[in-house]
C-alpha cells in the first residue's frame, strides 16, 4: 500500500492535460493583459491626480487673491461710505438758497454802511469829509477850501465817491 500511495502523486505529476494547459495559458495571457491595463490605468490615474493637485493649488492661490481683492474692495467701499457721510453732513449744514440770498442782502447792507462811514470819515484830517473831499491826500496842517484842496492843489475829478 505504501507503493500505491507513492504512485498517485507521481501519476498526477506525470499526467499532462492539454486542455488544462491551454486554459492556464489563456488565463495567464488574460491576466497579463489585465495587469498591463491596470498598470496603464494606474499610471493614468496617478498623472490625473498630480494634475488635479496642481489645479487645486492654483485654485487655492486664486481664491486667496480673490479674498485679498475683496478685502481691498471692502476697504475702498468703507472709505467711499465715510466720504459720502461727510458730504451728507456738509449738505445738512449747508445754507439753502434763501439763506444765501438773505446773507447776500446782509453783506450788501453792511457794505453800504461801511461806505457811509468812509464818506463821513476824514482820512487826511483836513476838516472836509471824504465824501466831499476832492483833494483826498492833502498834507496835514495845510489850510483847505470847502472842496478839501489847498491853494496849490488842483481838485482831482472823480475822487469823490458817494455823497452823504
Amino acid at each position: 500500500m505504501k507503493k500505491l500511495l507513492l504512485f498517485i502523486p507521481v501519476l498526477f505529476y506525470s499526467c499532462v492535460n492539454p486542455s488544462m494547459e491551454r486554459g492556464f495559458e489563456s488565463i495567464s495571457e488574460a491576466l497579463t493583459f489585465i495587469a498591463e491595463d491596470l498598470t496603464f490605468y494606474a499610471e493614468s490615474i496617478t498623472s490625473d491626480l498630480a494634475k488635479i493637485e496642481d489645479d487645486i493649488y492654483l485654485i487655492a492661490a486664486h481664491v486667496e487673491n480673490m479674498q485679498e481683492d475683496m478685502q481691498e474692495a471692502l476697504r475702498l467701499i468703507d472709505e467711499i461710505l465715510s466720504g459720502l457721510d461727510r458730504v451728507r453732513q456738509q449738505l445738512e449744514e449747508a445754507a439753502t438758497k434763501e439763506q444765501m440770498e438773505s446773507l447776500l442782502e446782509d453783506v450788501q447792507e453792511f457794505q453800504e454802511g461801511v461806505q457811509v462811514l468812509w464818506n463821513l470819515a476824514d482820512f487826511d484830517a483836513d476838516g472836509v469829509v471824504n465824501g466831499l473831499d476832492q483833494c483826498p491826500e492833502t498834507p496835514y496842517g495845510i489850510t483847505v477850501d470847502w472842496k478839501g484842496c489847498s491853494a496849490d492843489q488842483t481838485p482831482v475829478s472823480g475822487t469823490t465817491t458817494n455823497t452823504i
